[in-house]
């Protein structure tokens, strides 16, 4: 597990945490908030666990290389944004959301009202991580299709510097 995997890990347990408080979940739940956390406990951690497995995985059961790091690297980066647009917008949204709730004077069409632009930020966000998963089976696709070159020995997404544990000059 690599450090980007263990933030979202220990981000989704900090939220946890937080919403088992009982000041804090009169306010958040049956909101978006709690929307925010799952998400970025099952996408945040566990799907980029899974992608990283798979990223190990194939080149050694296909026996040929990825063919572009490049594009390892759009689809982890459109992942991240899209997750964390996702949980932030969640997030705020939800929060908001919770307090609007709590005022017995607020009609409920003003909530409604108030949660929209969190939820076109949730959109954006979606489509970006869903962006990132066309980029992944395109690429996972010309994988097994054989294009690139084939495999030397394990697979390296970066050049290993000398110096470094198990590098040879």
């Amino acid at each position: 597990m690599n450090c980007r995997t263990s933030v979202g890990y220990t981000a989704s347990s900090l939220q946890g945490s937080m919403e088992a408080l009982r000041s804090v979940n009169a306010v958040t739940h049956f909101t978006h908030y709690t929307v925010g956390h799952a998400h970025l406990g099952f996408y945040g951690f566990l799907s980029f666990v899974l992608f990283g497995a798979i990223y190990f995985i194939l080149p050694r059961l296909a026996d040929w290389e990825w063919p572009s790091v490049r594009l390892i690297s759009l689809h982890f980066w459109l992942a991240a944004a899209g997750i964390t647009v996702y949980f932030v917008s969640m997030t705020v949204g939800g929060w908001l959301q919770g307090l609007a709730l709590l005022d017995a004077d607020t009609p409920f069409m003003d909530i409604v009202r108030l949660t929209l632009p969190y939820l076109e930020a949730r959109s954006l966000g979606g489509a970006l991580m869903t962006l990132g998963h066309l980029v992944f089976a395109a690429h996972f696709f010309l994988a097994l299709s054989h294009q690139g070159r084939a495999l030397r020995g394990a697979a390296v997404f970066r050049p290993r510097i000398l110096g470094e544990r198990g590098a040879t000059p």
